[in-house]
């Protein structure tokens, strides 16, 4: 078991994903950015701004969260949390975020049990494209941004 003790950037709850941020404080951890989907475990203990706590990052973490077991847990879009792969795959599409970062977080071996089984995070593209049609009401952007970083105003925009 490898547990290791940080100072925390922000109120984190055990149980909680955290990551250890640029400046070694814990915070926790999202799928949508690399760093943030680095982990170093999950949180043990709770602890308010700047005080220690403990981080699990290979064992057997008792939660009060409840599990199917055999399912692995992945980090989600929502601070802090894990959930199986559709939740959190299905959450990035209705969001206009670029992608995910899937970051493996443990299985699930008892109804409130979870082996922690941290992986790197490898970056998913979100699947999910908006189309305009010529027909369509009052249009919700007023403009297209470029893979060039240029921009495209519609007729619309002022």
């Amino acid at each position: 078991m490898s547990i290791v003790s940080l100072r925390t950037s922000e109120n984190i709850d055990a149980g909680d994903a955290v990551y250890a941020s640029g400046a070694g404080l814990a915070s926790k951890g999202d799928a949508l950015n690399q760093d943030r989907a680095s982990l170093v475990g999950v949180a043990l203990t709770s602890g308010s701004p700047g005080s220690l706590i403990q981080v699990i990052s290979d064992s057997v973490y008792t939660s009060t969260s409840t599990f199917v077991p055999g399912e692995i847990q992945y980090l989600s879009t929502t601070r802090g949390k894990y959930d199986t792969y559709d939740a959190v795959s299905s959450g990035v599409g209705l969001t206009d975020a670029e992608g995910l970062y899937v970051t493996h977080v443990g299985r699930a071996i008892t109804t409130n049990k979870i082996n922690i089984e941290l992986t790197r995070p490898v970056f998913v593209e979100n699947p999910v494209a908006i189309f305009m049609l010529e027909d369509s009401g009052s249009p919700i952007i007023d403009a297209i941004l470029q893979e060039d970083g240029s921009t495209i105003k519609l007729e619309s925009s002022t």
